[in-house]
């Protein structure tokens, strides 16, 4: 099967094990920080920012609660802000942080796609498959 007709969560995991080995928690979130400004610049074209920061505001609750590192994120018009998971990433466990920064991508996408009827699911699992996860490696965080 296509990695474009997998499901939410079926896509997310699918576009990870197209990489290396895991990356270093740094760049783990470099790399899902560019995924959410892709995923986000797509998302806006067709709902606008509003919409897009209460649907993505609530998404990161729901998933915070099971993965409170990630209520250092914060929405906003511009998109999801990393900064205050850029300092904590190393202390975290790596699996961990792996585990719920797929969740979040994850629970975005099955809430769009609900939202939506499905009518952004080709066009986000493009701009997901789109990010390349070789960048992150070595690359450095824009400042």
């Amino acid at each position: 099967m296509s990695e474009r007709n997998l499901l939410p969560h079926e896509v997310v995991r699918a576009w990870l094990e197209r990489r290396a080995p895991r990356p270093s928690p740094h760049s783990l979130v470099d790399l899902f920080e560019r995924l959410c400004q892709a995923l986000w610049r797509r998302g806006r074209l067709a709902l606008g920012e509003v919409t897009l920061v209460a649907i993505l505001a609530r998404v990161l609750q729901r998933v915070a609660m099971a993965h409170p590192h990630l209520s250092v994120l914060a929405v906003t018009p511009e998109g999801v802000r990393f900064d205050g998971l850029h300092p904590v990433a190393a202390e975290l466990d790596p699996e961990r942080l792996e585990e719920s920064l797929v969740v979040l991508v994850e629970e975005w996408l099955r809430v769009l796609d609900a939202l939506t009827g499905e009518v952004l699911s080709a066009a986000l699992r493009e701009e997901l498959l789109a990010v390349d996860s070789a960048r992150s490696e070595g690359a450095g965080r824009p400042r």
